[in-house]
């Protein structure tokens, strides 16, 4: 095999995707994710600091996300830790969005 053969299997593996671009958009995700904890707890704390109440809705939107991603690494892993961690991010959001229907009916008329 040559060279430019060795790179069209590469491409063809890859999707046309760089090896660099990938893991450039593997760390972004890492940080988006990060992120998004960061403001779940901003916002958590600034609504119990004002409102002296907790909102549900963030975490419910937070732990979907983080069930979704690791769910899709046990389909492509095939690992139990995975699954088991897309389970309990599945329970959280479960969890708060049952929170989130119990204050919805809290403050209906």
């Amino acid at each position: 095999m040559n060279k430019e053969e060795i790179l069209s299997a590469s491409r063809k593996e890859n999707g046309d995707k760089d090896l660099v671009e990938l893991e450039v958009a593997k760390r972004a995700g890492h940080y988006a994710l990060r992120v998004g904890a960061t403001v779940c707890c901003v916002l958590s704390l600034l609504s119990l600091w004002i409102a002296d109440a907790f909102i549900y809705s963030p975490w419910v939107i937070y732990f979907s996300l983080l069930a979704t991603n690791w769910f899709v690494r046990h389909r492509q892993m095939k690992t139990r830790s995975d699954y088991v961690l897309s389970i309990t991010f599945l329970s959280l959001a479960l969890a708060a969005l049952a929170g989130f229907v119990a204050r919805l009916i809290e403050v209906a008329p």
